[in-house]
């Protein structure tokens, strides 16, 4: 992990602005003309479940196919 920890720190760093405009962008949108609050719990439950069942299925790194 050695060399990692810098270079995730300061990409994390550099993503703050990015998020920080994401996040003031979304205050304003009204997600309840797209998803009402029970089907987005649902929808939260599926996608959830459904990245624990491809944690499960893939057994090498990101990138590192065959």
């Amino acid at each position: 992990m050695r060399g990692w920890r810098t270079l995730i720190v300061n990409a994390l760093i550099a993503l703050l602005p990015i998020v920080a405009e994401v996040l003031r962008w979304l205050e304003g949108f009204d997600w309840t003309w797209y998803l009402e609050p029970r089907d987005a719990l649902w929808a939260m439950l599926i996608v959830g479940l459904l990245n624990i069942f491809l944690r499960r299925i893939t057994r090498t790194p990101i990138g590192g196919g065959e």
